[in-house]
């Protein structure tokens, strides 16, 4: 099939149709060309995020952002990047890594930073998945696994988990050439068993990536995986923890030899040096950050106690939100009522999870007018 132009339109509109119907669009104008869409990428759903308003008068408690902002010695570091700005930034993000490096207790060869966890996900489909072979995630789970595999042109594989969205058994998955285990694993926020991840890694034929975007709102971690398995890439986030969403930091710890792998695949100059200066800063001072996930988890204890009390199905956490079901009103119905009060939650229309909201641990005045307002609309409807 061709796609001329002849300066009017005249011979276009003939195979218009059939070229939109197999994923081809035809540009009108001076240079009339033939793009064609890759299959995998058109038939897969974009993405949805969480909704960021454009103005400040909501409450957000949508996205799991931290409600506390980093402390003055961690913004301190911007100060010394901007006058750089006109300068590329480190392209291996060398401070940033052996921050992490120290804190974590593993050598610098065993650090990549990227932007955002996102990125490292991207990272770890490319260099370890060809399209065609297959990537495993948890039904439920983190919705951009799927995503990112789809796009690769990756076969996806579902593992199924209980009633209460948990696994019975370790994953079990030959061919896998990758598995993505997120614990705590949203969207009900508690760590997978142990000994299910544990036998996970022995078992898989290929890498297993442990996603610990919430690790720091619980007491358990898996870094003594890395001493045990060569297949394992713990995959770190400061957006959440260490409340730099904005800036995009993201971290894989693994064995030397993935690392130098992926570091092929990663974008050069990947994280800019604001990003990079925040993210060194932040890791630095880890300790100052402590008590500000001791506030969020003395909220989220309250918050799981007062939804109860209000008739919700409310779902254990270890993480920065709580996952729960109103038993007096559809969620879909209370997520908007809540909008209109300008209160962001988050709702998701998938068949498993209708009657949940994911709830984000706000301030204790956040969370005080996120209850009000619940209290009151029930109040209306009895």
């Amino acid at each position: 099939m061709s796609c001329l132009y002849s300066g009017n339109g005249v011979g276009v509109w003939s195979v218009l149709g059939e070229a939109l119907n197999k994923g081809i669009f035809c540009p009108f104008g001076r240079n009339f060309a033939m793009v064609s869409i890759r299959p995998s990428v058109r038939q897969t759903p974009a993405y949805v995020p969480g909704e960021q308003p454009q103005t400040n008068d909501f409450i957000k408690l949508n996205t799991n952002e931290n409600p506390y902002d980093p402390p003055a010695q961690v913004l301190a570091a911007v100060a010394a990047e901007l006058p750089k700005v006109r300068l590329y930034p480190d392209p291996v993000s060398t401070q940033l890594r052996q921050a992490a490096a120290d804190l974590y207790g593993v050598q610098l060869n065993q650090v990549l930073a990227g932007n955002g966890s996102d990125d490292i996900l991207n990272i770890v489909v490319r260099t370890f998945v060809d399209p065609g072979e297959i990537v495993a995630f948890l039904d439920l789970t983190y919705s951009l696994y799927e995503t990112i595999a789809s796009v690769h042109g990756a076969k996806v594989q579902k593992i199924a988990t209980d009633a209460n969205f948990d696994l019975t058994g370790p994953v079990i998955c030959p061919g896998a050439k990758l598995i993505f285990l997120a614990s705590p694993n949203p969207p009900k926020g508690k760590h997978l068993k142990r000994e299910f991840l544990w036998q996970t890694c022995a078992q898989a034929e290929g890498v297993v990536v442990i996603d610990e975007a919430y690790g720091d709102f619980s007491d358990e971690d898996h870094w003594d995986f890395l001493q045990e398995f060569d297949n394992v890439i713990i995959s770190r986030t400061l957006s959440k923890s260490y409340s730099l969403a904005g800036m995009r930091v993201g971290l894989a710890i693994a064995a030397p030899t993935l690392i130098e792998e992926m570091d092929k695949v990663r974008d050069s100059y990947n994280l800019d040096r604001v990003a990079q200066a925040l993210g060194t800063a932040a890791l630095r001072n880890q300790a100052e950050f402590v008590p500000l996930w001791q506030k969020v988890r003395s909220t989220r204890t309250r918050l799981m106690a007062q939804l109860a009390k209000l008739d919700f199905q409310v779902c254990p956490s270890d993480a920065n939100f709580v996952f729960a079901a109103p038993r007096w009103i559809a969620a879909a119905d209370l997520y908007q009522a809540l909008k209109e009060k300008k209160i962001l939650v988050r709702y998701f229309n998938h068949p498993r999870i209708t009657n949940y909201l994911r709830i984000t641990v706000g301030t204790d005045a956040e969370i005080d007018q996120l209850l009000s307002a619940i209290a009151s609309l029930k109040g209306s409807l009895e």
